[in-house]
C-alpha cells in the first residue's frame, strides 16, 4: 500500500520531499537498522526491492510480487491495505473481504514455496472523523458482496416486466429471500444485460406490492415480456444492509484492551481480524500495526497522526500518517524485526508481533 511507500510523510513544501519519503519508507526502517547491526559485526549485505503502490487492493499484490518473482528472497513484507480496510475494500461489490483473503492465501504459500518467508503487515486506521456516512454511502453504490448476509442484488433473475402496469415480478423467488429483499420503495434496479429494450435502463422501485411484485415508477420499463435479465441493486440504502451501518462505522471504543477509549472505523477491525486469521491459518509472522497506531492515539489523538507543520505551512492528510507518528508506530516495529532477524531471534512461525511502546521510540 501507499504507506510502505513512505507517501506524504511530510507536507509539499518539504525540501527533496520525494526522496525524503522513499528513504523512510517502512522497510527502510528494517534495512537500515539490519545494516547498522551488521556493520558493528559483518554479515554481508542486503539487497531491497519495494514493489509497493499507491490506491491498491490486496488483490494486486501478486501482480507486485510476479514483478520482482524469480530473485532470491530472504523476506517478503506484504504491507497491507489501507484501502482494502475500507468498506469498499471489505464489503465492496469489487474488491471484498472473502476475495481478497483467498488471493492472499495462494500467495502466502506461493512465497513460501520460492522460498521466501512472508511477513504479513495489517494497517493502522484512517482518520475516523474523515470517514463518514456519505462517503461510505459513494464507495459503496455498486453494492455489497462480504458477508454474504448483507450481499445485495447482482445476479440474474427470470423477470416478468410489465411495461402496462409498471409492474416487475420476480419468477423465482429472488426479490423475496437472499439479496433481493433489500428492494424497497426508493430502491433502484439497474438492468445490465438480457433485458431487451430494457438494458442499460435504471428502474426506481416505488412500492413492493407483494414479495415478488414491485410497482415501478411510470415510464421508466421499456419493453414487457419474460426476460432472464442480470440486475444489480444499485446504490442501496446501505443503513439496513450493513452491519454495522454507515452511521456506526466509526466508534469510540476500547480497540486494544487497554481500557482507553478512541475513535476508530469498523471495517477495519474486521479487516485487520481477517488478516491475523489468514497468518494463523497459513503460520505466518504478523506485524501488528493496528495495535501501535491505537496506542499512539490513545495518548497523542488522530490529529497527531495525520497532520504536520513544515516552514509554518500545516499539512494535512486522513489516511498516510506524517513523520513523527509514522516512525514510531511503524519503524519502531521494523527496526525491532530487524533486531530479532540479527539476533537469529525470529519466531518460527505464525506469532503476533507488536513490538516496543511506541512513545519510547525516537528517531526519524
Amino acid at each position: 500500500m501507499s504507506v510502505f511507500l513512505g507517501a506524504d510523510l511530510v507536507g509539499g513544501n518539504y525540501p527533496d520531499r520525494a526522496a525524503f519519503m522513499q528513504a523512510r519508507a517502512p522497510v527502510r526502517y528494517f534495512v537500515d537498522r539490519l545494516e547498522a547491526l551488521r556493520g558493528q559485526g559483518g554479515g554481508g549485505t542486503i539487497s531491497e526491492v519495494n514493489r509497493a503502490v499507491g490506491g491498491s487492493f490486496d488483490n494486486d499484490t501478486p501482480t507486485q510480487y510476479a514483478e520482482v518473482a524469480g530473485q532470491s528472497f530472504d523476506l517478503v513484507f506484504l504491507g497491507l491495505g489501507m484501502n482494502s480496510g475500507s468498506a469498499y475494500g471489505v464489503h465492496g461489490r469489487g474488491p471484498n473481504a472473502d476475495y481478497t483473503r483467498r488471493i492472499l492465501r495462494d500467495l502466502i504459500q506461493q512465497i513460501k514455496k520460492d522460498g521466501a518467508r512472508p511477513i504479513l503487515c495489517n494497517t493502522i486506521h484512517p482518520w475516523p472523523e474523515k470517514i463518514t456516512p456519505a462517503s461510505i454511502n459513494s464507495a459503496l453504490q455498486e453494492g455489497v458482496a462480504w458477508p454474504a448476509s448483507s450481499a445485495t442484488l447482482y445476479q440474474r433473475v427470470p423477470l416478468r416486466f410489465d411495461q402496462g402496469a409498471n409492474d416487475l415480478v420476480a419468477r423465482d423467488g429472488s426479490f423475496s429471500t437472499g439479496p433481493g429483499r433489500f428492494l424497497s420503495a426508493g430502491s433502484q434496479l439497474r438492468v445490465l444485460s438480457g433485458g431487451g429494450l430494457n438494458d442499460g435502463r435504471t428502474l426506481r422501485i416505488a412500492e413492493r406490492l407483494s414479495p415478488e411484485r414491485l410497482r415501478i415508477e411510470a415510464g421508466d420499463i421499456q419493453q414487457s415480456g419474460d426476460l432472464d435479465a442480470f440486475v444489480q441493486h444499485y446504490a442501496p440504502d446501505l443503513e439496513p444492509v450493513l452491519d454495522p451501518p454507515p452511521s456506526r462505522q466509526t466508534q469510540r471504543r476500547d480497540w486494544n484492551g487497554s481500557g482507553v477509549a478512541v475513535d476508530g472505523v469498523a471495517s477495519y477491525r474486521v479487516w485487520n481480524s481477517i488478516l491475523q486469521e489468514l497468518c494463523a491459518e497459513t503460520d505466518t509472522l504478523f506485524l501488528d500495526m493496528e495495535y501501535r497506531g491505537f496506542a499512539w492515539v490513545e495518548k497523542r489523538g488522530w490529529e497527531s497522526v495525520y497532520t504536520s507543520v513544515y516552514a509554518g505551512e500545516r499539512f494535512e492528510t486522513f489516511n498516510h500518517p506524517q513523520l513523527e507518528a509514522q516512525s514510531a508506530i511503524y519503524g519502531g516495529l521494523m527496526r525491532h524485526l530487524a533486531e530479532l532477524v540479527h539476533q537469529n531471534a525470529l519466531p518460527p512461525g505464525y506469532a503476533v508481533l507488536r513490538g516496543p511502546d511506541v512513545h519510547a521510540v525516537t528517531g526519524a
